[in-house]
């Protein structure tokens, strides 16, 4: 795997890491729960935890059609994760938000993905992963 990893750019090296960042907090959340979440499933949870939104406006922030965000939220309402409601004067678009069952999720989550940052932090130190962090969150692309 190493021999693999040198040979990678920046982009590619990124995204090989958020892989298996992302398939760790699953497997943990699995051990947890038991109840499978999929990456997108989990970050239009994540988003509905910042903010309600209708189907439309959770497709153009997570880039995918209105179809596969309606399919994902179906699913999620029959696992209690989310809900539909009804926007006062609109009744065409509904607003998706969470249930209690939502929120316990996205605090659940925060947990898992704060140990496995210190679990990183303890393996490449705590100086290393803020400046990471620092980093990341900078604008890279013009």
């Amino acid at each position: 795997m190493n021999d693999y990893l040198n040979d990678l750019n920046l982009i590619d090296l990124i995204s090989e890491k958020h892989k298996r960042l992302r398939k760790e907090v699953i497997k943990l959340w699995l051990e947890k729960k038991g109840e499978e979440i999929t990456d997108t499933e989990s970050h239009l949870l994540a988003m509905l935890e910042i903010k309600s939104m209708t189907v439309a406006e959770t497709a153009r922030k997570i880039d995918l059609s209105r179809q596969a965000v309606h399919k994902c939220a179906k699913k999620l309402i029959n696992q209690g994760y989310i809900m539909m409601k009804c926007i006062e004067g609109n009744n065409r678009d509904k607003l998706i938000v969470l249930t209690e069952k939502g929120h316990e999720y996205c605090s659940e989550m925060l947990i898992i993905k704060r140990y496995i940052e210190e679990e990183v932090a303890k393996e490449i130190g705590h100086e290393s992963v803020a400046m990471m962090k620092a980093l990341l969150r900078k604008d890279w692309i013009r």
